[in-house]
């Protein structure tokens, strides 16, 4: 969308809505600062935390190594334990005592090795020649564990990664002679020092800043120690393990897991080969944020209020009082003179609003003048049509009536002067300019009467009976009987027998239709495209003048409807006849619309 294109849109709105977007302009730059110092203290915490978060990892990490190193050190020089190397290489010739006491002396160094670290749950020594092991923890000497030896045996890297995890418990174990550098030989003592989970943990959890969680991680051992909720804690610290890697050390990540986001750093120790992770809600994060957003939140909600109130107090004295005027003055173009608006006040609006309702009764004047005088017009024309009544019939029928009385033809002079009489008391009615559809048609049927005498070897007049719903309907007189005569005098003129003029009628919601149709011979396409296009002509047709006049005469009266003319099933004259069931209004329609 262009600017041009907005601008016209913006310039199309009403004075409500350019007040409210004006002020919000106004208030637009004390938002973008607002914004901005908020973006800027969000910074500047996360880079306190990131800082805070990194410092500590690499000081636990640190701290975890030289602890943990200097036991695998000390494990190391227990390998060349003389007890140790007595019980597995000259145990035969030993005495039960001296076995013993060699016994509690390697348990005596192992509980100092034990203690030697918080982070030890247990040192064990296992004796496979003797079929013991030797604990830290227990008082008495155990039996040989075969499967516990045999899974720590596996060959590891105590300086690179000395982890092995056994049952989900975690150790550091020196088998003698190592059997990777003695070609699988099996070794004849091995030296294990349990990690304690429970004391890590209890580390972590007071490592871990209020709301975050500490991890460790092993990576080629898979071990993972939470300083938190354990269950839940081990699943989001795998998502984070995958989502984390190939990412920078001891760097900032934004996270998220199950919805919520969380800020992670990471820290590596090749030394032991696991990683350290801390994560922080980022909601606990933005906590210190939290006061300030609030009075902002506060202060925009407000301001945005103030707007609206303030631009509504604006509406009600100004826009509102020129809602009210535009409204009058659309009803004024719907035609509605007989108003007037008041205001309460005796300002600018009171004086406008006073020489508004002057210039309505004005208005009002003048267009009931002119009405006036397009009623008169439109009256004396309407008379001048319904007075146009062909004079060729009135001829006739004295024609016929005398060649009755010549022939002595009594009876028929009788009926034919009856619906001869009858016809013209109609005709030459003074009152009313509408009658009941009923007697428009008994009127109809009078006329058809009458013309029987003459036709009635050739032509046929079949009327259905009118509805009982519209039988009182008022419609202008002689709109029937002129349809009719115009098929006798054309349509049928030429048919010398059979012929047929039917009338039939149809309601409708908004209209009601009379259909004369015959069944001449005479008309073409040709024809038809003529006498339709003479019911628009203003001039005088030569001929069909019954039809013109009936047509003007329900268009000036109802404002619409008419006749329709088109070929009907017998190739003959169809005339629809719509008369509208309410009037279109009190304006004078065109003829030709």
């Amino acid at each position: 969308m262009s600017a041009l294109t907005i601008l016209k849109r913006l310039a199309s709105l009403s004075i409500l809505p350019k007040l409210v977007l004006t002020f919000l302009l106004t208030l637009t730059p004390l938002y973008i600062i607002g914004w901005r110092m908020n973006e800027i203290g969000s910074r500047h915490v996360q880079k306190e935390l990131t800082d805070s978060l990194v410092s500590r990892t690499s000081l636990y990490m640190n701290m975890l190594e030289f602890d943990l190193d200097g036991v695998i050190r000390q494990l190391q020089e227990y390998v060349n334990d003389d007890d140790l190397l007595k019980l597995t290489s000259s145990s035969e010739v030993m005495t039960e005592i001296e076995k013993m006491q060699a016994q509690l002396r390697i348990k005596s160094k192992l509980d100092l090795l034990k203690k030697s670290s918080k982070f030890v749950e247990d040192v064990i020594a296992f004796i496979p020649v003797m079929d013991r092991t030797v604990s830290a923890n227990d008082n008495i000497i155990g039996d040989f564990d075969q499967a516990q030896f045999e899974a720590l045996t596996q060959s590891t890297n105590r300086f690179e990664a000395p982890f092995l995890v056994w049952k989900d418990r975690i150790f550091i174990s020196l088998p003698y002679p190592d059997p990777a550098v003695s070609g699988r030989q099996k070794p004849v003592f091995l030296l294990a020092v349990e990690v304690s989970r429970t004391k890590l943990e209890a580390a972590l959890q007071e490592f871990t800043n209020e709301g975050g969680r500490t991890a460790l991680v092993g990576n080629k051992q898979p071990f993972i120690i939470t300083g938190g909720e354990t269950a839940v804690d081990e699943a989001l610290v795998r998502d984070f393990q995958r989502e984390g890697e190939g990412a920078a050390e001891n760097q900032l990540q934004s996270v998220s897991w199950k919805g919520t986001s969380y800020l992670l750093v990471s820290n590596h120790s090749p030394r032991l080969d696991m990683s350290l992770l801390m994560y922080v809600p980022e909601a606990k994060v933005n906590a210190s944020l939290e006061v300030y957003r609030f009075w902002f939140y506060v202060l925009s909600v407000v301001s945005v209020i103030l707007v609206l109130l303030f631009s509504y107090s604006i509406y009600l004295i100004i826009h509102q009082p020129l809602k009210r005027l535009v409204r009058s003055f659309r009803r004024i173009e719907q035609g509605q003179f007989n108003l007037e608006v008041h205001y309460p006040l005796q300002d600018e609006f009171g004086y406008l609003y006073g020489q508004f309702n002057g210039m309505v009764r004005r208005l009002d004047v003048l267009v009931h003048e002119v009405y006036e005088q397009q009623y008169r017009a439109r009256l004396a024309e309407l008379r001048h049509l319904q007075s146009q009544i062909n004079p060729h019939f009135l001829y006739n029928s004295y024609f016929i009536l005398y060649r009755m009385a010549k022939q002595k033809d009594h009876d028929n002079v009788v009926y034919f002067t009856k619906h001869l009489g009858e016809y013209f008391q109609y005709i030459t009615r003074d009152g009313s300019d509408e009658v009941p559809l009923r007697s428009e048609v008994q009127h109809a049927r009078t006329y058809a009467e009458i013309q029987s005498i003459r036709f009635s070897e050739r032509i046929t007049v079949d009327f259905d009976e009118v509805p009982e719903a519209i039988r009182e309907f008022p419609v202008p007189r002689l709109i029937v009987q002129p349809i009719i005569e115009n098929a006798y005098n054309h349509g049928l003129e030429n048919k010398r027998r059979d012929g047929l003029i039917a009338v039939r009628f149809r309601e409708r919601e908004s209209a009601i239709d009379i259909i004369i149709e015959d069944n001449g011979d005479d008309l073409n396409e040709e024809k038809l495209r003529t006498m339709q296009a003479g019911l628009l002509d203003k001039a005088e047709p030569s001929e069909h003048t019954g039809m013109l006049n009936v047509h003007r005469r329900i268009i000036i009266r109802y404002g619409g409807g008419g006749l329709t003319l088109e070929l009907g099933a017998d190739r003959g004259l169809k005339v629809t006849m719509t008369i509208p069931r309410e009037a279109g209004g009190g304006h004078v329609p065109l003829i030709d619309r």
